[in-house]
């Protein structure tokens, strides 16, 4: 009887990855501080298991899973499964790391806090999942506030700043997606997107600028470039735990939503070549934008952000392609992109105090060992370096990009590379190459603050994992051979 109710349970993982973080952050609201991390520690590694499952199960071993559910639209399509548990993930370690940010909120909001969390990777589990395009714009509006709520309980006022200005770009963002959707259901007759593919488009070019819409109001909350004007004010005074869910599930949940709607988008013949063109135009923008930016930043948070805006316009780039081949690209250089980021913020929030300004990273090395390395595992992975797994996120764009005939798209791995070898350099001198001053931030020494080390281990294990990266690959290339056979 259990072994059949276990069966039914992984049969609608979909269903359970949605709704256990929410069911966590329900009673984590109701819990003190340390109480309500304890919940959520168990709920967001209860999340991470069934994604990790349905990966195995639908990815690796070929065995289908459920999408509609009592009345919930879901659809459990390979970018889908592959990005929600790549969310799960990386909740489950934030929260895990959480323990030691539990006292930077006064003690009746702590639980808040925790709540917040596990709502806003709720809200991008939901989105990578939903079927029709309101139940995306939804999900992304309840993450989107829940992050935004997280930024707000920072008590410095210019974390209230960053909050006020993505609660501003948000609302932008929410207007385009209205109007875009609207077009969409003009010119197709609906938004389900797992029909897109094999539509009849009565009207063309509404459906290709809806979707176009749809798309620059998403990658307006991803942080892609341009349109990471709220970027700065977000990153640049967020306090430790707003600035992981930011960096880590707010950017990796934006983009795993802007891939999967390309999936659906791309294969249909009246619009596809349109929305090609706005991901390639896209990515190789927020490439170039981003590198830039990421070399003249002068605060180490804001430089996370811009580098993570270079990494999603590799992905989108990838994307673009609309082949398996491009479609799996774009899923390992997401996971390559998370786990950079994942050992960067959580060296800096960890290791350095979370400290947004350069000189806290000097002498690193000798202060705290660990979060040292995890910076210098990111710095490597940025670089590109042979035998990290961000070299082989664009290695394999490299090779989609020349099987499609872009060659132009080598140009933007090199961009990035250099890009990356500047600032990541940058990194590693400081950690390494300078000395401690007296007005650096002193390293919070409670036993708390070893709550960070899964998440930076973590980190550094997937990052080196490019060495081996066989199943990955595997789970990358199911994922984009599932999508090529969705209806």
């Amino acid at each position: 009887m259990i072994g059949a109710y276990l069966d039914l349970a992984r049969l609608h993982a979909p269903l359970l990855t949605l709704l256990v973080p929410l069911c966590g952050a329900a009673l984590a609201f109701l819990l003190p501080g340390r109480l309500a991390w304890g919940v959520g520690v168990i709920t967001a590694f209860a999340t991470a298991f069934l994604g990790i499952d349905a990966v195995v199960r639908a990815l690796l071993e070929v065995t289908p899973l459920t999408g509609t559910i009592e009345g919930v639209l879901l659809y459990a399509d390979g970018i889908a499964i592959f990005a929600a548990a790549l969310i799960a993930v990386a909740l489950a370690l934030l929260i895990m790391g959480a323990g030691a940010f539990v006292r930077d909120f006064p003690a009746p909001i702590a639980g808040l806090a925790i709540a917040l969390v596990l709502c806003a990777g709720a809200g991008w589990i939901g989105a990578v999942f939903a079927r029709d395009l309101l139940g995306v714009f939804a999900a992304i509006e309840f993450a989107w506030l829940a992050s935004v709520g997280v930024l707000a309980l920072s008590s410095d006022r210019g974390a209230l700043n960053g909050a006020s200005r993505m609660f501003v770009a948000g609302g932008v963002s929410s207007a385009l997606f209205f109007l875009g959707a609207a077009l969409m259901h003009r010119g197709v007759g609906g938004t389900d997107l797992a029909t897109l593919p094999s539509a009849h488009i009565d009207a063309p070019g509404l459906a290709a600028a809806g979707m176009g819409l749809v798309l620059l109001s998403v990658a307006l909350k991803a942080g892609i470039a341009p349109l990471n004007f709220w970027i700065g004010p977000a990153y640049g005074r967020a306090g430790r735990l707003a600035v992981l869910v930011l960096g880590a599930i707010g950017a990796v949940g934006g983009l795993s939503v802007l891939v999967r709607l390309a999936s659906f988008a791309l294969p249909a013949p009246a619009i596809g070549e349109g929305v090609s063109i706005t991901l390639a135009t896209l990515g190789a923008v927020s490439v170039v934008i981003g590198s830039v930016q990421a070399v003249g930043a002068r605060n180490v948070l804001r430089l996370a952000a811009y580098a993570g805006a270079a990494q999603a316009g590799v992905a989108l780039l990838c994307a673009a392609l609309g082949s398996p081949a491009g479609f799996a690209a774009a899923l390992v250089q997401m996971f390559a992109m998370l786990v950079a980021t994942l050992a960067l913020l959580g060296g800096v929030t960890f290791g350095a105090g979370g400290a947004e300004k350069f000189d806290a990273l000097d002498g690193l090395g000798r202060r705290a060992p660990l979060a040292s390395a995890a910076i210098t595992a990111a710095a490597i992975s940025l670089m590109g370096a042979p035998l990290t797994i961000g070299f082989l996120g664009r290695w394999r764009l490299v090779e989609a990009g020349v099987g499609a005939g872009w060659w132009w798209a080598a140009g933007a791995v090199i961009v990035t590379s250099l890009a990356g070898v500047f600032y990541g350099g940058r990194l590693v001198e400081r950690v390494y190459f300078r000395r401690v001053t007296a007005t650096q931030a002193q390293v919070d020494s409670e036993l708390w603050r070893l709550a960070g080390a899964p998440l930076m281990l973590a980190a550094m294990l997937a990052i080196v994992w490019g060495l081996a990266p066989g199943v990955l690959l595997r789970a990358a290339d199911g994922a984009a051979a599932l999508m090529a056979g969705a209806p």
